[in-house]
């Protein structure tokens, strides 16, 4: 897999202040003056807060997951870019710092909360990275990262593009060598600031599958399924190998990153999804994330009558990276079939992460 880069009045109120102390001092008319008030104690200067960064993989809102995953379990080390907005405009903080794992190191210094250091961890050759300190003043800060480190990408206009060619998730060592890239970290809540930056990781893949079901257990267990095919509309194709580029805003209120599939490999994309999910083949599709597919139908034929259809809304069918998807359709007992009240659903995956997968309505 190779990285491109594609394509952050004052004075009026002492003069008057004067002429008063003036008269005041006319109207005693004495020599013994009253001692001058002492002037308030200066304000201390607000202790100066460290940024900090905590690496992990995945969506903290995934409901499946009840402990963290750190991303030093596949990566030691990410680059990170941070920008915030003050008064003359946005700003950049960080031009791409390299952020390095090291073992039992957390709150050894002031930088380094989650086992996570950037001070002085630059890339042989690259400018001396210097502690960065919270500026409380600023309306807003967004970071984002990548790993491996040794990746980078450029600027385009407002956003910072990444482009990751030939992302191949045809084969587990595909999907093993595809890099991480972080969710956009944006705030605008000074309650955040002082805080370490916790970054969300996960690689450009989703995971897909389908499955039967029934509101009496013995149809699914007794049907039997044939030309069984999970389709999408308009002759378009799934895809599994491709360019996965991001797009992070480094202006304005955007909090999302976006990305965009391009030079996608035909000759490796699926037509069709063709195997349900069951207990004995546990079948999940490993894709290329995609958005505005349009819909999707899927086509089976029960018990051998005539082969049944039931279609999936356009606005169940994108896929974003790091998700997995699941697709529930009902078989009743005069052979239809229908896509369940559920629709679809989906939590969060994880590599590594063993044990039996739930589904979750919404």
């Amino acid at each position: 897999m190779r990285i491109g880069a594609a394509g952050l009045m004052r004075s009026a109120g002492v003069l008057w202040l004067s002429a008063m102390t003036v008269i005041a001092v006319v109207s005693c008319g004495g020599d013994d003056e009253s001692p001058a008030p002492e002037p308030p104690a200066p304000t201390p200067p607000a202790a100066e807060v460290p940024i900090s960064f905590q690496g992990d993989l995945g969506d903290g809102q995934a409901v499946t997951r009840s402990t963290e995953i750190g991303l030093n379990t596949k990566y030691t080390a990410f680059r990170v870019w941070g920008y915030k907005k003050g008064t003359s405009g946005d700003q950049k903080v960080m031009n791409g710092y390299t952020v390095k794992w090291v073992d039992n190191s957390s709150n050894t210094t002031t930088t380094n909360t989650h086992g996570w250091e950037y001070v002085n961890q630059q890339i042989l050759g690259e400018t001396e990275q210097s502690i960065k300190y919270w500026d409380y003043s600023a309306t807003a800060y967004r970071f984002f990262g990548v790993a491996p480190a040794s990746l980078s990408g450029s600027i385009s206009g407002d956003y910072y593009v990444l482009t990751f060619e030939d992302v191949d998730v045809t084969a587990d060592e595909g999907i093993a060598a595809a890099p991480y890239f972080s969710e956009l970290w944006y705030s605008s809540d000074k309650s955040q600031y002082g805080k370490p930056v916790k970054l969300l990781f996960k690689q450009p893949v989703s995971k897909v599958r389908f499955r039967f079901t029934s509101d009496d257990p013995r149809v699914a267990a007794d049907a039997v399924l044939s030309g069984i095919s999970f389709r999408p509309d308009e002759n378009k194709k799934i895809y599994r190998k491709g360019n996965f580029t991001l797009r992070y805003p480094l202006t304005g209120t955007a909090t999302r990153e976006t990305f965009v599939v391009t030079n996608a490999d035909g000759a490796t994309a699926l037509d069709a999804l063709t195997e349900h999910y069951t207990e004995a083949n546990q079948k999940w599709y490993t894709v290329l994330p995609a958005n505005n597919q349009g819909t999707y139908t899927l086509e089976v034929t029960i018990n051998g009558g005539d082969p049944k259809t039931a279609v999936v809304p356009a606005e169940f069918m994108n896929w974003q990276p790091g998700f997995e998807y699941t697709y529930i359709f009902k078989i009743n007992e005069e052979g239809g079939v229908s896509i369940d009240v559920v629709q679809s659903a989906f939590t969060e995956w994880v590599d590594d992460q063993t044990g039996k997968h739930d589904i979750y309505n919404w």
